[in-house]
Order: C-alpha cells, then structure tokens, then sequence
C-alpha cells in the first residue's frame, strides 16, 4: 500500500511537471506572436485605406505630459485608415507647455475637417467628453485618453469588423500597457463579451466604440461618475448591446506612469469609489438594490444584486446513499445537512433522487424545507435521466442541481447563485468548488481540443487566475452540474439533460443547449460548495462512447470557446499573423 501511495505522488509531480513545461512553452510562443505583432506596427502606412463608415475619436486634455500628449495625437495621425474623426477638448488645462502645443497641434492641422480643436473651462472629464460628442458625426464613437496610444491598425481593425459584422452594437479590443519608455507589457486577451463579468469590472476599457446614437440616447457622460465615467457609460448601456463583437487583438496601449491607474490603483484610490457609486446606481437600476463593498481584489468591489420575488429553489441530488468518508453518516446526509444550516436566506425543497429505495435523509429541517424521495428504477445509473426524473417532482422557480457528495463552504450559497442567475438573459449558473484540501476544482469550465476542461484545476486555493479569473463572476460556455442553478422554465424548454450522456459530458451538453437558445452561462465565485469529487461513486475514465458523441455533436458548433482567448488557444497560431 505505501509503494502504491509512493507512486501516485511521484506520478502526480510528473504531471505538474509537464504542465508546466507546456504552459511555459505555450507562454513563450504568444509572446512571440505578440512581439511580431507589435514590431509589424512599424510598417504600416498612414491613411493607406479607408471605409465608409467613419469613427470619432474623443480625447479629452487636462495638463498632461506634453511627450505622452503628443504621442497620442500622433498614434491617430499614424491610423492606416482614414476615416476617422478626432475631437480634442482641452479641458482648461493650466500648464502653458500643454497650452502651447494644442495651440501649435491646432495650427499644424487646421486644413484637416477630420480634427477638431475644443478649448472650455474644467469641468472634468464627462464634461469634455460630452462638449466632444455633441461635435462628433461618426456613427461610432470611441474615447482616447490624453497619455495612451492607438496602435496604427485600430480603426481599420474597427471598421472591418463594424462593416463585416453587420454594424454591431459595440466593437472592443485587446489591450496592453506601456511604460514611459514606451515598452509594452501585460498583455490582457479579453474573453467575448461577458456581462457577468462587466457588472464587477469595466473589462471592456480600451478600446471600445459604441453607436453614436445610443450614447446619445442616454444622456451622454454624467459627471457624477467621474473617475468611472466610462464604465458607467457602458453599464448604461448594457440593455443596448445585443451585439457586441470582440477582437482578440492588443489595439489599445494603455499608458503606465505615476499618475495612471494602469500602473497603480493607488494612483487614483477615488477611482473605486467612483466604480462603487456606478455599480449601486446599476443595482438599483436592474434589481432594485443591492450591496456594493471593496473585495479582496485590489481596485475591485464585490457586487450583490437584491434578490427580488422570494423564490422557491427546488435542490435535486441524486444519490447512491454512499456512506461519507468518515463512514458515520452518507455523503447526501451531508449535502442536506449542510444547506439547511448554512442557507438562511432562500427558500429550498429537496428532491432526493435515490436508485432504490433508502431510509429517510435524517436532517431536522424544522419545517423550514420539505424534502421528496424519487425512487430510480433503472437497473444501471445515469445521471442524466436520475435530475430530469427529480425535474418532475420539483415544484420550485429555480432548480439547483446538487452532486451528493458536496458540503457548503461559505454561508447562503444558492442565495450567491441566485444573484446572477436571476439576470436577464441568463441560463444556468455555476459555482466554486474547492477539494477538501483547498485545492481548487472547479471556477469555471472551457472547450479544448482535448474536450472540456476544469479551468486551474488542482491550484491552490489562493490562485488568482487570469487577470483575476477566479475571483469575479464572469461568462462561460459551460459550468460543472455538481452544483449548477438553472431557471425551471430554462430547463424545461431546453428539455433536460441528455440520457445519451449517462456519466459523462451531460452538464457541458445542457450548458451548451442552453447558449444555443441565446442564454448566458454565468460562474460566480461567491457560491462555494466543497467537492469530495468521485467519493460518493467510483469513476475512471470518460466513457469512449460519450466522449465521441459530445464531439460529434459540438466539434463543429464550438470549433473555439468564445471566453477563452483565441490569442491564448494553441489550435490557432498564427492570430496576429493573419491580420
């Protein structure tokens, strides 16, 4: 027994250890690629082409380095398209260098209709933005701050994909920061376009043009926002944007220096103050309310929506009735044991879906929560079949799909889960599930070549993610059903989970039925459930017969994940090459 525990160790840490040789192989190829990327900027010629539709550039100016000023107006100067209209709005700056070389700027350029200069008093950067926009006549509309930099390509880039992509209701782009050497690092690969994500963080930032005529329509910039004035823009905005396209190149150079957030959020400690104001108007707004608090993630607030209409949640396990690890009760004794104590805000029902019958799951709900036993007939389990039979006997406004083997990490759980999934436009949430150890092992799932994979499985529990990844809700093409809320109507019109699916890929088929019908599949990392995963039901590898037939039918529909970078998937190479 000690040789055999001696062995999956050592197999373990050659695992990590190729692992980690592919991630930093994988690392270096995308730098690679980016370098190219950005060493092929050189090469671009100025208004070399043109389109149609035009892009107004708004650049507010308030007293900023002259050197950073002018290699911003430069970077729209340098824009291998033509059709672009650029707005300067000098916000009373104070500083004669910046006086003068607006001045000169204005002068060098007074032949060009494409550049406007705007000269008013302070009145801060909504302000300016909006004395812009009532100038601007593009149908799109894009701001630049006075110390960053377009790359050359940016509006051309822009422009092909408003033309090409039917005039979308949004267009943004990768970016990356430059220091004030102008070095660039930290490039950010976006995922597409995340709501659950946008309501915690304005990760759209740069570069992003909206229809002229919808920020129009909602007023503008508001000057009570200043300081987070475009993401309060964007959330404004948010019932507007059916369609938003993403492209998966760094556009936009954001620049880091003293004064900039992109270096610091110390630089400007009122910048999340402001974010937090925008972030309880949007709750009031949407959900009638709301809390609004700094998190663990430095710059970022903690957001929870009010759950409106008190909502019944009908919790479906499936189980076994494995005895738990300690063999002193069973593991779905525990589930239910858990959720009673810990979820004090939400309304349950427990349907227990057993394969024969079993004693009663001995938990002293105190008439707080009714419980059904469903009995299982079929001779060999399938999961699929074992929640939708559990479907039948449900009775709430929301199901939550619940693996035996899990207990409550954190308190009121599908309270958290509730929160984003009573969302317009969303279709099932998941949650995060850690091992008893900490280890993480589930903050969200992506399609592969390999087939879908737990994201940062196996990390510790501390791990950030990618560019926080594992510590904001977000959107994803699939969460895990070992603990996945889902709408009661939603499940129902997508018709279930799939029995062709018994054991394996039946929760990533419903996900991705689900983002088929045009629902969101939201993960939020303030639900939190310990998974003892596979403890309760001894499992080995996929089914061979289930993992062909999840990719013949997705392989082709899903050939790359939206939410994963395809500047990060090894199936594409040559992203920045083909541009």
């Amino acid at each position: 027994m000690a040789d055999r525990s001696l062995y999956r160790r050592a197999r373990g840490r050659a695992g990590r250890v190729r692992r980690w040789v592919r991630r930093r192989l994988h690392e270096r190829r995308v730098g690679r690629q980016y370098r190219a990327w950005l060493a092929d900027a050189a090469q671009v010629t100025a208004g070399s082409v043109s389109h149609l539709t035009t892009v107004s550039i708004l650049v507010p100016v308030y007293d900023p380095p002259v050197k950073f000023l002018r290699e911003c107006l430069e970077s729209v100067l340098a824009q291998r398209a033509r059709n672009w209209q650029l707005l300067v709005v000098d916000d009373g700056s104070t500083k004669a260098d910046v006086i003068s070389f607006l001045e000169v700027f204005a002068r060098e350029h007074a032949d060009d209709e494409r550049i406007m200069l705007v000269r008013k008093e302070n009145g801060g950067i909504s302000s300016a933005l909006n004395a812009a926009l009532e100038r601007a006549t593009g149908e799109y509309v894009g701001m630049l701050d006075h110390d960053d930099v377009l790359d050359p390509r940016c509006i051309d880039e822009f422009t092909r994909a408003i033309e090409e992509g039917s005039f979308p209701d949004a267009v943004y782009s990768d970016e990356d920061k430059i220091d004030f050497r102008g070095q660039h690092f930290e490039l950010y690969c976006k995922p597409d376009f995340s709501p659950e994500l946008l309501m915690t963080q304005m990760y759209l930032c740069h570069f992003t043009v909206f229809r002229r005529a919808d920020m129009v329509a909602v007023g503008g910039l508001r000057s009570a926002m200043d300081g987070a004035q475009d993401f309060d823009l964007a959330l404004r905005l948010l019932p507007r944007l059916g369609r938003v396209v993403h492209l998966p190149r760094p556009l936009y150079h954001w620049r880091a220096w003293a004064e900039s957030t992109a270096l610091t959020i110390d630089a400007k400690p009122w910048a999340q103050d402001a974010a937090a104001r925008v972030q309880g108007d949007y709750l009031d707004r949407t959900f009638g309310g709301g809390s609004v608090a700094a998190s663990a993630v430095p710059g970022l607030n903690e957001v929870h929506p009010r759950v409106g209409a008190d909502p019944l949640v009908s919790v479906i396990i499936p189980t076994i009735g494995t005895p738990n690890t300690a063999g002193t009760r069973r593991f779905v004794d525990d589930a239910v044991r858990s959720l009673v104590e810990l979820e004090t805000q939400t309304r349950l029902e427990f349907v227990i879906v057993t394969t024969g019958v079993i004693p009663d799951v001995r938990v002293d709900f105190h008439g707080r929560h009714p419980v059904r036993h469903v009995v299982y007939g079929a001779e060999e389990f399938n999961f699929a079949e074992a929640i939708n039979l559990g479907r039948s006997a449900a009775t709430g406004d929301y199901l939550l799909i619940l693996n035996d083997d899990t207990t409550v990490a954190e308190p009121n759980p599908v309270t958290r889960l509730l929160e984003v999934g009573q969302a317009p436009g969303v279709g099932a949430v998941g949650c995060r599930l850690t091992y008893p150890d900490g280890r993480l092992q589930h903050v969200g799932m992506v399609l592969l070549p390999s087939g879908p994979t737990h994201c940062w499985i196996g990390r510790p529990g501390k791990e950030p993610g990618y560019f926080g990844s594992t510590l904001t809700p977000r959107n994803y093409l699939a969460v895990t059903a070992a603990a996945m809320l889902v709408p009661a109507a939603v499940f129902d019109e997508v018709g279930g989970f799939d029995p062709v699916f018994a054991r394996d890929f039946n929760d990533v088929d419903f996900c991705l039925r689900v983002h088929q019908q045009g629902r969101r599949v939201a993960w939020t990392p303030y639900a939190h459930w310990t998974h003892h995963e596979g403890a309760s039901m001894a499992r080995h590898k996929p089914d061979a017969a289930e993992a062909r037939a999840f990719r013949d039918r997705w392989s082709t529909v899903y050939p790359v994940d939206p939410y994963y970078s395809p500047a990060l998937d090894q199936r594409l190479p040559h992203l920045y090459e083909a541009v």
